[in-house]
């Protein structure tokens, strides 16, 4: 076959995505010229304007701030931005997302999520939340998982050096001096969760042990209550998993169940080690 060379970014790893997000949202949305169709407040401040892009059907309330004056701004189709919310560029907001208070800052958040409280450069998946107060920076969350409240993040360690995350039975360098946790599909975290800085959380996994901090490594399905680490029952996991799909009108399928199923098999070593 004909060869040809190019110049490209090599990601091996879900912090190569976090770390290049920023600048990949101002290279996307920097050629997009500014334009509202949506319903913006008359008491709304837009900082930059024209480099403000709110879809129709969007809402941008009173008392809300949109500044993108380091960054250009994206507002998806029928989003809500509510009042004592601060939004800095660049931002990339989904459709029908809510963001509930609190200032998001250089992330990327998709469609149908809730959230509030301090957001920064962070890639957030669909249908998540995070409605409460609690301080989530340079990290990934997975659709469906639910931060409760007071639920924070450290993304820096005490001594500013290289954060290390676990990979594959071992911890790794990362090369990042900010790194907060990495958070699979379907995770609940309960109030006053504290994730140490380059936590792993794993598909599935449930943490509720409140003002401590969690393990760095929690794996898929794990059942962290503050004291000990057990196995996330698949069943209950999976009836609970249908209820919160079904919050945001959608199924469970048939085919998606399996596959959980298959890495919850898949994972059972590591829970049980």
């Amino acid at each position: 076959l004909p060869e040809r060379r190019i110049e490209c970014e090599f990601f091996a790893h879900p912090w190569d995505l976090i770390s290049r997000n920023t600048a990949a949202l101002e290279t996307d949305l920097a050629p997009l010229r500014g334009r509202v169709r949506g319903r913006v407040h008359a008491r709304a401040v837009l900082l930059a304007r024209t480099r403000i892009t709110i879809e129709s059907g969007a809402v941008i309330d009173p008392l809300a701030v949109l500044d993108a004056r380091e960054g250009p701004i994206w507002i998806g189709a029928g989003a809500r931005v509510a009042p004592h919310t601060l939004v800095e560029g660049p931002c990339f907001v989904g459709a029908g997302t809510q963001l509930l208070g609190g200032r998001i800052a250089r992330s990327t958040i998709g469609p149908a999520c809730r959230i509030a409280g301090e957001v920064e450069e962070c890639i957030w998946q669909g249908n998540s939340n995070k409605r409460h107060h609690g301080f989530v920076g340079h990290s990934w969350i997975g659709e469906w998982a639910n931060l409760g409240a007071l639920t924070t993040t450290s993304d820096l360690k005490n001594n500013y050096g290289s954060v290390r995350v676990w990979v594959e039975g071992a911890e790794v360098d990362s090369g990042q001096s900010k790194l907060g946790a990495i958070i699979g599909a379907h995770v609940k975290t309960g109030i006053g969760t504290l994730l140490p800085t380059g936590a792993s959380i794993g598909t599935g996994a449930n943490l509720f042990g409140g003002g401590r901090f969690a393990p760095k490594r929690v794996p898929a399905f794990g059942w962290w209550d503050g004291e000990r680490m057990a196995e996330h029952a698949f069943d209950k996991f999976l009836a609970t998993a249908k209820i919160a799909m079904s919050r945001r009108g959608a199924d469970l399928t048939e085919a998606c169940a399996a596959r959980l199923r298959e890495l919850f098999d898949a994972t059972a070593r590591e829970r049980n080690a």
